[in-house]
């Protein structure tokens, strides 16, 4: 079994985050073999539609962050990576009930991934981190449509991906462009 949902509550979720996993610090192994998997918490929207995010809580392990960005409810197994939400329809349309969308730097779901956690796909708009910027190769729908722009604040060129609960590939020539994604329902 590649994951479990459970329900912890407030408790078990306090307990997950303040014990069992430990943030490293978003953008600490830039450029290196070693991934990392960070989780932002959309918390607001600005009047333009900016989505105003908590800081990242970053993890060593896929696993570990989506028990993160779940508070607790779905566990996939210690080996499992991003490729799960591609490859297993179940883990997918649990994850895609709390995120926005699951961002990766290598294709088909692999590699390091930047998580935003929400549940508004009214076209809010959030821009990369700098560790972040022109990284993106792949990424998992939360919303029917992530919308990819090249430039801050949807900016420059774009490319889209659909379908709620899939995981698609970057166009070739907007694979490592993207410095902010709209994230809409339709």
């Amino acid at each position: 079994m590649l994951w479990q949902s459970q329900s912890f509550g407030w408790l078990g979720a306090a307990v997950l985050a303040a014990g069992l996993v430990a943030p490293i610090p978003v953008g600490s192994e830039i450029g290196s073999t070693v991934e990392e998997h960070c989780v932002f918490a959309v918390i607001e929207q600005a009047s333009d539609g900016e989505l105003i995010t908590t800081q990242p809580r970053c993890f060593e392990s896929f696993p570990e962050a989506i028990a993160q960005v779940s508070d607790g409810a779905v566990r996939l197994a210690a080996e499992a990576n991003g490729s799960v939400l591609f490859s297993d329809a179940e883990v997918a349309r649990a994850v895609s009930s709390f995120t926005l969308g699951i961002h990766f730097d290598g294709r088909n779901g692999s590699g390091s991934s930047i998580s935003v956690s929400g549940s508004s796909c009214s076209g809010g708009w959030w821009n990369t981190p700098s560790s972040w910027d022109n990284r993106i190769s792949s990424s998992f729908n939360g919303c029917y449509r992530l919308r990819h722009y090249d430039n801050p604040n949807r900016g420059g060129s774009y490319t889209d991906t659909t379908g709620a609960g899939a995981t698609h590939n970057l166009a070739s020539w907007m694979d490592n462009r993207t410095e902010s994604v709209a994230y809409l329902g339709s």
